[in-house]
């Protein structure tokens, strides 16, 4: 008998041993079938998800009603064979392209806080918001410890998840550093190119698959997730898994969802550049399939691991790292009072030396002025709909032309963040642009916790000061 047979046998034995007693097992397991006929998104998601379990142990739902109505875990006896534990953290990977896959089909359309995997020879238990490893074996025993035993004592299996150690944001960015090094030399190896050169490459791509992840790109042919679905079933239809099983062109696909992005944005950081033409030109057939696998492979991180407060551990050395900390103990930071600005007008912005602060501190204090203008706008733009009339105060001693005075709204937010609020000196341009990707990767965050629409970002160019530059206008 194998693990998940043993599970669903003690499953059995327990509803079989409390059915003479007042109180049953108090949980509740309602088995998810495909639904007949359907051919919306979810319809057809909810279908490759079922077929790709066991017939005998359709997946379930559970909830313990005693403590919450709503389901809490979805039970997913899996026909696949589940990689071992040392094959992920070998990789530094967090998922396999079937446990992706599934995630992938189920988020969109329902919300199950866990996701428990049991296979023939192991389990996994995950954290499916932040698509997290929490709990994992290849025995009946850990298995037992984990889901059966509390379950037959009446404990809350939610809260006893809930309060399960999750990994730190520094762990987090050791592992995506780590995965992200593997890809650099094995790429870059075959190529001859600069680490500098990798790192802004894949930092462009990193970029771009978060944008499609919580936004979408406009070409539907773009989108990745379609993409990546697309050619698991092309790998499970395929009669010859080494001929025609990777129809995606990672190539193709960046230079494309490049030239979108800066159509619409007007991002800077992702034009392409005749380095890259060139880079990519010298690929060989291999080297290309291979690139396209890295676009991929970003679907087996937790997504947890691309929010910018993890990135700007991934792009910073220790030295930077101490100086967030230093700063962030010493400094107390009050953008209202650190700019020099009335209520619309901004006279001086807030002026960062980025070798003084280092890159965690200057992201820290963007997010800052970003936070700062999202509330005033709001409040502006609430008072001008609600009233039709605004009072303001201005710095008469600045002599604001008031005739030409606008006052900003939502629409404004990114422009009075990156014109007016906030400079960047910096001496070294690969500085500036880890910067400026983390800046824009914290803008795609910030617009989708706040349901605030992304707009052109060209202003961002404003921030950032070159010293030899600046130094020769002082000269002048």
């Amino acid at each position: 008998m194998n693990l998940f047979e043993r599970f669903w046998q003690s499953m059995d034995d327990l509803r079989q041993d409390r059915r003479g007693e007042p109180e049953t097992l108090a949980m509740n397991l309602n088995p998810v079938h495909a639904p007949d006929g359907v051919q919306s998104e979810a319809g057809r998601d909810l279908s490759a998800v079922v077929r790709g379990g066991m017939r005998r142990f359709p997946p379930c739902v559970v909830s313990q009603p005693q403590f919450d109505t709503r389901p809490f875990c979805l039970i997913y006896t899996v026909a696949a064979e589940l990689p071992q534990f040392h094959e992920l953290f070998e990789q530094y990977v967090d998922k396999n392209a079937f446990i992706a896959e599934t995630m992938l089909r189920l988020k969109p359309h329902c919300e199950i806080p866990y996701i428990l995997f049991i296979g023939k020879k192991s389990f996994f238990l995950y954290d499916s918001n932040l698509e997290e490893l929490i709990r994992w074996g290849n025995d009946y025993g850990g298995l037992d410890e984990v889901f059966l035993q509390p379950a037959s004592d009446g404990l809350d299996l939610a809260g006893i998840w809930n309060k399960c150690e999750r990994k730190s944001n520094s762990q987090r960015a050791e592992e995506f550093a780590r995965w992200l090094d593997l890809w650099k030399v094995g790429i870059g190896a075959r190529t001859s190119a600069t680490p500098a050169f990798m790192q802004v490459l894949m930092q462009k791509v990193i970029l771009l698959f978060l944008y499609d992840l919580l936004m979408g790109l406009q070409e539907p042919e773009l989108r990745l997730r379609t993409n990546f679905l697309d050619n698991r079933t092309a790998r499970i239809l395929s009669v010859n898994r080494n001929a025609g099983s990777m129809p995606f062109e990672g190539v193709a696909w960046l230079h494309q969802a490049s030239s979108e992005m800066l159509g619409r944005y007007d991002i800077e950081f992702l034009e392409w550049t005749a380095a890259e033409s060139n880079f990519f030109a010298l690929m060989t057939a291999d080297t290309r399939y291979q690139f396209s696998q890295f676009v991929m492979e970003l679907f087996l991180l937790s997504q947890a691991k691309f929010c910018a407060a993890v990135q700007v551990d991934v792009f910073s050395d220790v030295n930077s790292r101490l100086k967030l900390w230093k700063f962030s103990v010493t400094e107390t930071l009050n953008v209202r009072q650190r700019l020099h600005a009335d209520d619309v007008n901004v006279y001086e912005p807030i002026c960062i030396d980025l070798e003084e602060s280092g890159i965690g501190w200057a992201l820290h204090v963007i997010q800052q002025v970003l936070d700062f203008w999202k509330d005033r706008c709001a409040y502006f733009e609430q008072q001008l709909t609600e009233r039709r009339q605004l009072k303001l105060q201005f710095d008469m001693f600045q002599q604001p032309d008031l005739e030409r005075i606008r006052v900003p709204v939502m629409a404004d937010i990114f422009d009075q963040t990156f014109s007016t609020s906030v400079r960047v000196y910096y001496d070294y341009p690969m500085e500036r642009l880890t910067l400026e990707y983390l800046v824009i990767l914290r803008v795609i965050e910030f617009c989708h916790e706040s349901a605030v629409p992304l707009r052109p970002l060209h202003k961002i160019s404003d921030v950032f000061i070159e010293k030899e530059q600046l130094a020769m206008v002082q000269e002048i």
